[in-house]
This record gives C-alpha cells, structure tokens and sequence, in this order.
C-alpha cells in the first residue's frame, strides 16, 4: 500500500513539474513585450500578434510611423490575430526614440482615443497630449513614442 501512495505522489509531482516546463517553454518563446498573463493568454489565443523589432528600420514599413524609422529602437508591435476577427488595419506600437519630437505637421486631438485591447496593459497616456502624425494617433512621453493606426485613419492621411 506505501509503495502505492509513493508511485501515486511521485507520479503527481511528474505531471505538476512537466507542466511547469511546458509552461516556461511557452513563456520562452513568446515575443518581446508579450510579459503579462494577459498578453500571453492574448497571444496563445490568436486575438493577438505581437512582433518586436530591434530598430524601427528593420519593422515592414506599414507596421512603423514613417517618422520614427531613422532612429526608433525597442520596437513593439501588436496586431489583432487570426482570431479577432475583421481587424481594419489595425496596429499598435511601442518604441524609444532618443529626443522623440512628432513632425510639426501634426494635428492636435482633443482627447486621447485607446486602440484595440490586445490582451496588454496600455501605459497611462495622460500625461502626453495626442497628436494626429500621418495617419497615426501619437502620443509621447520622454523618449517613449505609443502610436496606434487603423485603415480608416490611414485613409484620412
């Protein structure tokens, strides 16, 4: 009977660590910015499609601000998966640029729009004021640039 219960707890202790591996592997190989349960579970379920970038340059150019190519770095970009259904074009991105200034032809919002979900946490963008650059809601906060787009306001650039 001891044998038994001791087959049985190390049998359970397998399955508890073997999952605990398949789970580390997945945290693994998940993309950069994708840290939060949230996101994960996002990504795991297709509602999200997180791809990272080392320089804005190297990021296909509908998925960047034209602006931010020469020097943006860090570059994260989110868009709806496969599962989310009809995305309109939508893309989110996060990324440092050294002295991050908007082109001077931006135009001024009167509030800051949220763009899709995406399973994350969005930074609390109230402290920027949010800028129309080139078909881009913009927003700035020190060397940090957070832009969103969409076919509709693509279309209006």
């Amino acid at each position: 009977m001891a044998n038994r219960a001791k087959k049985t707890v190390l049998g359970g202790a397998f399955v508890v660590a073997l999952g605990g591996v398949a789970v580390a592997g997945l945290m693994v190989t998940m993309p950069p910015g994708v840290d939060s349960p949230g996101e994960v579970l996002a990504e795991l379920q297709g509602h999200t499609d997180t791809t990272a970038y080392s320089t804005a340059d190297r990021a296909p150019r509908d998925l960047v601000p034209e602006w931010t190519r020469a020097a943006g770095t860090h570059v994260t970009v989110v868009r709806p998966g496969d599962a989310s259904g009809d995305d309109d074009g939508s893309v989110r991105v996060d990324l440092e640029l050294p002295d991050a200034a908007p082109p001077a032809d931006c135009t001024a919002l009167p509030q800051v729009g949220m763009p899709f979900d995406g399973g994350g946490d969005w930074p609390d963008l109230g402290e920027g004021p949010a800028l129309l650059c080139d078909g881009w809601v913009t927003v700035v906060l020190g060397d940090h640039v957070h832009a969103w787009t969409d076919d509709a306001l693509r279309s209006d650039a």
